[in-house]
């Protein structure tokens, strides 16, 4: 008995739960229903239902495999241009890493081309300044100089001398003078605007050429050249008019010597300076290193003549450094 409720047990484990649904111990057993025929035969429908399903799952595997080999394809090629274009990506990255690179050295290149050449215009701008002074400075000296030449070379007109007639002059007794003549002038001292400074004296010297004595000044180049107020210029001071044919002492007198000449005698001439020279004319005259005290470069007798013709002018100028001069107009 057990052996049978064992062997019940496991047959009924065997079959399973849903053949002894609701069958309880010592019920009888329902008969089964026999089953509906088939159509076909049992055996030959399993055979094509077995074939039918390997061809499915054949076909299967087939689309699944093709499927799979052009997805592979497809991730291979798209490996393959996304690779293709990386490397192209790559390449294109390196050439302008190393253009930029060059770029970059050009430009730093170029920075210290930009700072040597602003030194260079910094020096040149520097180097043209300092000849700008140079030239400055030069220019300052040729119109310094120009003037002190101007200065030294102006004349200063001081009279005029018309000739007014010339005959024959009788003879002294006992002597024989067929070619004597007599000449007559008249004398104006003018000022700096070429305008007389007084009524002109009308004289008689004996001869035909005429000599005109004057005491002259002249002082220093280098006040002459400063355009000094008191030695800028020569000084002159008329002393007689003469002829060829008489003694200096006979001629007729000018200036007086107790006076300053008419040019020299407005406010100007008060300095005491002028004063001890034309009242210590020959002191100074023969005192070289006493007149050098005063910027006195040379005193001295003057007397420029010239043969007078009548109808003709002459004036009489003085060089700021130089002497008289007599000159027809």
């Amino acid at each position: 008995m057990p052996a049978e409720t064992g062997g019940f047990s496991r047959r009924a484990r065997a079959h399973g739960p849903r053949r002894f649904r609701g069958v309880s111990r010592g019920a009888p057993t329902p008969r089964a229903r026999p089953a509906p025929a088939s159509v076909f035969p049992r055996g030959a429908f399993a055979r094509s239902a077995v074939a039918v399903s390997g061809t499915f799952q054949s076909v299967n595997v087939f689309f699944r495999t093709v499927v799979l080999l052009a997805l592979v394809l497809l991730a291979g090629w798209w490996t393959l241009m996304l690779k293709s274009k990386l490397s192209a990506s790559e390449r294109n990255l390196e050439q302008r890493t190393a253009e930029l690179d060059q770029a970059h050295l050009d430009l730093q290149n170029r920075e210290r081309q930009i700072i040597q050449l602003g030194k260079q215009v910094e020096e040149r701008e520097a180097e043209i300044s300092r000849l700008q002074d140079v030239v400055n400075e030069q220019d300052r000296i040729i119109k310094s100089l120009e003037l002190a030449n101007r200065l030294l070379k102006v004349s200063h007109r001081l009279a005029r001398i018309t000739v007014l007639a010339q005959g024959a002059a009788p003879a002294p007794s006992g002597a024989d003078a067929p070619d004597a003549v007599r000449t007559t002038v008249r004398f104006t001292e003018l000022g700096e605007d070429g305008q007389p400074l007084a009524v002109g004296k009308e004289l008689t010297v004996e001869g035909k050429t005429l000599y005109v004595e004057s005491l002259v000044i002249q002082f220093e180049d280098s006040y002459v050249e400063q355009g000094d107020a008191l030695r800028g210029t020569s000084l002159c001071m008329f002393r007689r008019l003469f002829g060829e044919n008489q003694n200096p002492s006979q001629g007729v007198a000018l200036d007086s010597p107790d006076q300053f000449p008419l040019a020299y005698s407005g406010d100007t001439t008060t300095d005491p300076v002028h004063r001890a020279l034309w009242q210590r004319f020959w002191e100074y005259a023969n005192d070289p290193a006493l007149a050098k005290q005063l910027g006195v470069r040379t005193m001295q007798g003057e007397a420029p003549f010239i043969e007078a013709r009548v109808g003709k002018t002459y004036r009489l100028e003085l060089r700021a450094a130089g002497g008289l001069v007599i000159q027809a107009e």
